[in-house]
């Protein structure tokens, strides 16, 4: 009998073995490589590691909730920015440039890439979270800003542009990007070539997506933001090179403007004043977070409606506490006249949604939830949207 082998085996916190840890892992990949096999880079990598256990193991080393294609990616990704020598490096659109991107099978460079730098991507993942600033993510945010921005306001006389000053919270918001939404100009194009557009015409941040809503825009006047703050484990200094290295590899660098339109955006936040993102918990600290946007809306004349969102950062956070941050919402809509929750979030993610067919087979969900004077309203549903904002249908 080979020593050892009448040892069970090492089990993680979450009860899981190794091998049964990495079988997860690899059918992870192998469901990316298929939701997205038509990116050259991603796609096709992601089906190799999938058959590939020597490389696909270094993802067992994740954190808890973290072993996804996506950090594998990151560690990737981050390792070639910071050494464009090396070979897998000539297959990123963010090193070389999309116009320099060769053609042909990225696997063999990719893997030999990996194996030689194992022990520094281990690290970086067991080490690492995905933190992302997708910026096209505004498509969807600014839709369901409209939305909750008409809450209550259905029977007022005022037109719907005069919609009521509002304070904005990002949990999960990493460097803050997506707090600066109305400084970007976004637009949504309808299958017949119809666009609507918000925000700022003049900015170089150009967000788009196809809006698949029937009979209506999915896209309408955005509120006036006089208050803006972020909660995050780990905020991001827009200043800060390694930090924001890190934001940028966590982007997919072959989908074309993604890497483009997240430097533009660093570049507009860095020449204005960068929203304010507190390091805490986004369930504990999500108060201290409502707090800070109010108090620097109070500057600007205060508002009277607080609008908290996250955008696929639930879906990283615990079953249980993601309800107890239902009730500290609940609790904190007692200080507030208005609050609205707003969530972009994988199905069945966030607590106290109702259901909807709808929302079958739809990668992100988007919700609301209101509170006046600490009354709820009824949750509902506000539409589906593509994670990176590709595609909105508002309903």
């Amino acid at each position: 009998m080979p020593a050892g082998a009448d040892r069970a085996p090492s089990r993680h916190e979450d009860g899981e073995t190794d091998a049964e840890r990495l079988e997860r892992v690899r059918r992870r990949f192998r469901e990316f490589g298929s939701e997205y096999a038509s990116l050259p880079l991603y796609g096709a990598v992601s089906r190799s590691v999938a058959e590939d256990p020597t490389t696909a193991e270094l993802l067992v080393a994740a954190q808890p909730g973290q072993a996804r294609p996506v950090l594998w990616f990151a560690a990737l990704h981050d390792l070639v920015l910071r050494q464009p020598d090396l070979r897998a490096a000539r297959w990123y659109a963010s090193v070389v440039g999309r116009d320099s991107l060769p053609q042909g099978d990225p696997w063999p460079d990719v893997r030999a890439t990996v194996l030689e730098h194992a022990d520094e991507l281990r690290h970086l993942i067991a080490s690492r979270t995905t933190q992302t600033n997708e910026v096209n993510r505004s498509v969807y945010l600014a839709a369901t800003l409209a939305a909750a921005g008409r809450v209550g306001r259905e029977s007022s006389a005022a037109p719907a542009s005069a919609l009521g000053p509002v304070a904005l919270v990002e949990l999960g918001a990493s460097a803050g990007l997506l707090l600066g939404l109305d400084r970007y100009l976004v637009t949504a194009m309808t299958t017949d070539g119809i666009r609507t557009s918000v925000g700022d015409a003049a900015s170089p941040v150009r967000c788009e997506g196809l809006d698949r809503s029937a009979g209506h825009p999915a896209l309408g006047p955005l509120p006036p933001v006089l208050g803006r703050a972020g909660v995050d484990r780990e905020p991001v200094d827009l200043e800060d090179e390694d930090a924001v290295r890190w934001l940028l590899a966590c982007l997919w660098p072959d989908v074309p403007g993604r890497v483009e339109r997240f430097r533009a955006a660093r570049q507009l936040m860095r020449s204005r004043r960068p929203p304010l993102v507190l390091q805490g918990d986004l369930v504990d600290d999500v108060a201290a977070g409502v707090d800070a946007a109010r108090q620097q809306a109070r500057g600007a004349g205060g508002v009277d409606h607080v609008i908290v969102y996250s955008s696929w950062a639930l879906t990283y956070v615990e079953r249980d506490r993601r309800a107890a941050l239902a009730q500290k919402l609940a609790g904190v809509a007692e200080t507030v006249p208005r609050l609205s929750w707003l969530t972009a979030e994988p199905p069945d993610c966030v607590p106290g949604l109702p259901d909807d067919p709808r929302t079958e087979g739809a990668p992100t969900v988007l919700g609301l939830r209101t509170w006046t004077a600490g009354a709820e309203a009824a949750p509902r549903l506000v539409g589906t949207a593509h994670p990176h904002g590709a595609w909105v249908d508002i309903w």
